[in-house]
């Protein structure tokens, strides 16, 4: 992974023990240091060796790349928040159009838009911190509202887990957080990065076009507040991710 001149990186492996306690342990270790930056990732992702500096080139505290899901439905992990309500969505259809603007990047694997578009960079509600950017400000200013537990899943289940609590949290302390459509992170299923091309191969499925072209119909993928079934409202079709095969 790149950095830029003059830093120094320092990794840091979470343990066999529940990825909930590492990561936190991992924000109080980070703390405790003159680091400036923490950088989430997972293990089953992938992402060019230049992502970080094109996450610091938005100037912004907490901003992610943007992953799909591994296994069907292919969705982009970014959430939007219905207005008065529990509720979440994937945001689909802006996504969609966003590729179809720039149909060089429909493609398999990890990626770097270039040159970068300005636009970018969107505000979210929250995604997977898979490809995750945070500035200390961000979890300094998180501690009156949480102490040292960034990460947790919350006992109601409404769905998305720590990271969606997390994000959650960063709002409630000032922080909006962003996402970069233009740095795509591989999900891996085996060695098989999941990508735009899967999702877009997906969609053009799931809404039964083949015109190539964006369709009429708007789909919202919504998380209904129960942490086992996801609803595409486009068609409604319900889909059990427990049940699904990986996509290939």
């Amino acid at each position: 992974m790149n950095i830029p001149e003059g830093w120094t990186k320092t990794f840091v492996r979470s343990g066999p023990n529940n990825p909930r306690f590492a990561w936190n342990e991992v924000c109080v270790n980070f703390l405790k240091s003159d680091s400036e930056w923490l950088f989430s990732t997972h293990s089953d992702v992938v992402f060019e060796p230049d992502t970080l500096n094109r996450l610091l080139s938005w100037n912004v505290p907490l901003v992610s790349g943007l992953i799909f899901m591994r296994a069907s439905p292919v969705v982009p992990h970014i959430w939007q928040k219905y207005e008065d309500t529990a509720q979440y969505a994937h945001r689909i259809k802006d996504t969609r159009e966003w590729f179809f603007a720039h149909k060089e990047y429909i493609k398999f694997g990890a990626f770097l838009m270039e040159p970068r578009p300005d636009d970018a960079i969107i505000p979210i509600d929250f995604t997977s911190t898979s490809c995750t950017l945070i500035h200390r400000s961000v979890l300094e200013a998180m501690i009156p509202l949480c102490g040292d537990q960034w990460f947790v899943m919350d006992d109601d289940l409404k769905g998305g887990g720590e990271d969606r609590r997390f994000f959650e949290l960063a709002k409630e302390a000032g922080f909006q957080p962003y996402l970069d459509r233009s740095c795509v992170v591989g999900h891996l299923v085996g060695d098989i990065p999941t990508s735009s091309a899967d999702f877009i191969a997906w969609d053009s499925i799931s809404e039964f076009h083949d015109t190539g072209e964006p369709p009429e119909v708007e789909s919202i993928s919504t998380f209904d507040g129960t942490p086992d079934k996801y609803s595409d409202v486009g068609h409604g079709t319900s889909y059990d991710p427990f049940e699904v095969e990986p996509n290939a």
